[in-house]
């Protein structure tokens, strides 16, 4: 029988239909196929998508880009920096941000980040020119300054050196 299938094959790809006898005889006999009738047998060969294991073209992806607040209220920000990653248009751009096509907030110009809120519910982000916050609160001058007091800035260092130099001359 296996054979009978490899010849009702071989005669299907040529365009004729193999029909038993009616007789009981056992043999097959080969009819030319009508035009309108569909082929009996079609073959489909698809190639793999992917080659197998390893293959080193496959495995390219980029690192996620998870949503949230990438800088905080109070934080620095320069030109550029990604302030809040979301989904839709959960907080609204403000003075000094931007806005890209995928509702990413970014910092305009430096500056320290606030946020805001709105009416209705709205929450803003914007940036404002950075305020440096020096000393403690209770006035006294930080750990940080007393030491700053002690060194001249290299630019004076500079500036007197040339003095120096120019005087000698």
């Amino acid at each position: 029988m296996a054979s009978l299938m490899g010849f009702a094959t071989s005669v299907a790809s040529v365009g004729l239909s193999a029909r038993a006898s009616t007789v009981s005889s056992g043999r097959v006999v080969a009819m030319p196929q009508s035009t309108s009738a569909p082929a009996r047998f079609s073959f489909n060969v698809e190639a793999a998508h992917k080659k197998g294991t390893g293959s080193t073209k496959n495995g390219r992806d980029s690192n996620p880009q998870y949503p949230g607040v990438k800088k905080y209220g109070g934080e620095v920000v320069s030109t550029g920096n990604i302030i809040v990653r979301q989904k839709g248009n959960k907080v609204h751009p403000g003075p000094g941000v931007g806005m890209g096509k995928d509702f990413t907030l970014f910092a305009l110009r430096d500056g320290e980040v606030l946020f805001k809120g709105g009416a209705k519910g709205k929450q803003f982000v914007r940036v404002v020119d950075f305020v440096k916050k020096g000393g403690r609160e209770d006035g006294l001058p930080s750990r940080r300054d007393k030491r700053r007091e002690l060194y001249t800035p290299r630019a004076q260092q500079r500036e007197a050196a040339e003095a120096a130099l120019a005087a000698t001359r």
